[in-house]
């Protein structure tokens, strides 16, 4: 069963300024991290199609058996049909080769105990106590986490088809999943006591423990853009913000293309988050190379970049020494990971971007002289840098400060409107607001005296909106979605006629659209949690539910605190 929604993008804000960059090397081989294009020929999946899915390009006797067994379920997949017509689009030709391909890796990746899967697994059970989504450990009686499972199988082609299809919603445990487990399962178990061990690629994803700065970034990003867990969705994007960035407008010039280079992928590497419970790179890859391994707290924490703006302090033999202009937090950045680094003669300020390495810093993207008038602590994200830079000290003072303002803004918004939900006409919301925030400062006054946000939003007079208070963002305004509520204070939506009410429609609406935030199909479960178990596929535990958002909202799922209009 499936679940259509329409799709939107979110645009993002570049900066345009000069560039200094670390001396990276990755990005001299493109082709290397997934950038070749390929494109399969008939029905039949070829070796070089095989290939392109590992980190090496010279295959071997232990590749062709793969490759037979890939075609073996490429097979078996391609006598699938549906009656239903959006399930049918699902399986062309293509989807079912690199679906076979996928799962047949999955097959290598046991065989070879290089981990992938291990670690998604590994990470699903800190998460959630629980092996699997969909699955509760009293269902695994036959799971053995040593071999191949069918459950494992239902799992990735859940995601494969859903990572593909975001505007949709694919039931795990509809006939689509269960059909390709069923004909995969049967060929896999034929073939694992037979499979041979692919020693190459386990070397491939193996990191040396004594690796430095430029190995250890190096190797996150080629293992999360070239395992078949990952690599999909990852340069996926990578392409898509490289196709933003009109790349090919530097083709004539090759220092600026390499720099342009090194800028879309250092930031996609640090500020992506995949699917995959909404982890970045780095996070996914720890997990891979195991909490034994001795870099394993520096390859977790390295997408940790803060971007802020720092006084420039004092240069020695190894670092630069910088102070944080809102906390007066000192840093020390090494030296050697800013190229051509020419020491100040007079008192300055930066922007940098920079990533934990060796109790110290690395600058990991732009670093460029600011005026006063260009450094602003109010944005949304220099809240986020604040609250990061206190943590590493130890403290939390302006996190908790805002987590209470929140707190106390959502009790005074429930208390008057007997919900986290308000509906009215467009005209009204400006003043709704400003009414809401003076209430807010009456009741909670503080020492500090600061304005009122300030709201942009350019709404229709006689629109329909909804007004949410986001735990986590403050108040957010959305139109279009106020049949979604029936409630006592929603004049909008006819009284008495909850009984028609498609509830689990409303709530899949709210979690596969991007545009809505993470917190409000939350908010929409848990208030209507009897009505959305009786119409969805199953119930709506809470970890089945934090599965979802972390997949379907992995870009507002950690967004916040900042208490804001939006």
């Amino acid at each position: 069963m499936l679940f259509a929604v329409c799709g939107c993008f979110n645009s993002c804000r570049l900066f345009s300024t000069a560039f200094v960059f670390c001396p990276y090397g990755y990005f001299e081989n493109l082709a290397t991290f997934g950038f070749s294009i390929f494109h399969m020929r008939g029905n039949r999946i070829f070796i070089q199609d095989w290939i392109a899915h590992h980190t090496y390009q010279k295959t071997n006797e232990i590749d062709s058996y793969y490759l037979r067994v890939a075609n073996e379920i490429n097979d078996s997949l391609s006598t699938l049909w549906f009656e239903e017509q959006e399930t049918n689009d699902l399986i062309h030709t293509d989807a079912l080769k690199t679906l076979s391909i996928y799962l047949t890796c999955y097959l290598e990746d046991v065989i070879a105990k290089t981990g992938i899967f291990a670690a998604f697994r590994t990470i699903h059970t800190e998460l959630y106590n629980q092996l699997l989504p969909f699955y509760t450990d009293n269902d695994l009686t036959d799971y053995y986490a040593e071999d191949i499972n069918s459950e494992d199988i239902a799992v990735l082609t859940w995601l494969f088809f859903s990572e593909r299809n975001p505007h949709l919603f694919i039931d795990p445990r509809g006939r689509l999943i269960q059909l390709v487990t069923d004909l995969t399962y049967s060929i896999l178990e034929e073939h694992y006591e037979i499979a041979p061990e692919n020693e190459k690629l386990k070397l491939e994803y193996v990191l040396d423990e004594g690796a430095n700065y430029f190995e250890v970034r190096n190797f996150i990003e080629k293992l999360v853009a070239t395992n078949y867990l990952t690599a999909g969705e990852y340069n996926t994007n990578l392409n898509h913000l490289m196709q933003v960035a009109e790349i090919g407008r530097y083709q004539h010039d090759q220092n600026q293309l390499q720099q342009m280079v090194y800028r879309v992928r250092d930031n996609h590497f640090n500020n992506y988050r995949l699917h995959l419970f909404a982890l970045k790179a780095s996070e996914f890859v720890a997990e891979v190379i195991g909490r034994e391994h001795t870099l394993y707290s520096i390859v977790k924490t390295l997408g940790n970049r803060i971007n802020s703006f720092f006084d420039y302090v004092k240069t020695d033999e190894l670092y630069v020494h910088v102070k944080h202009i809102g906390t007066k937090t000192a840093f020390k950045i090494f030296k050697d990971s800013i190229q051509q680094f020419v020491e100040p003669t007079e008192t300055l300020s930066f922007y940098m971007e920079i990533v934990p390495w060796n109790d110290a810093w690395n600058l990991s993207g732009i670093m460029t002289v600011v005026n006063t008038d260009e450094v602003n602590f109010d944005l949304p994200e220099q809240y986020e840098m604040t609250y990061r830079i206190e943590a590493l000290n130890g403290k939390d003072k302006s996190l908790k400060k805002t987590e209470k303002q929140l707190k106390d803004m959502g009790k005074l918004f429930q208390s008057e409107h007997k919900a986290a939900v308000a509906f009215m006409e467009g005209k009204d919301v400006k003043e709704f607001a400003t009414d809401f925030f003076k209430k807010y400062q009456q009741k909670y006054p503080s020492k500090e005296e600061s304005p009122l946000p300030e709201s942009n939003l350019d709404l229709t007079k006689d629109a329909k909106v909804t007004v949410f208070f986001n735990p986590k963002t403050g108040l957010e305004v959305f139109g279009g979605i106020e049949e979604f509520f029936p409630l006592k204070n929603n004049d909008f939506v006819e009284k008495g006629s909850q009984n028609d009410v498609p509830y689990a429609r409303y709530f899949l609406n709210l979690l596969v659209e991007d545009f809505f935030p993470s917190e409000l199909p939350k908010y929409y479960a848990n208030i209507f949690k009897t009505e959305v178990d009786k119409q969805f596929f199953f119930p709506v535990n809470d970890a089945v539910l934090d599965f979802f958002l972390r997949f379907y909202k992995r870009g507002t799922y950690f967004l916040g605190p900042f208490p804001l209009l939006k």
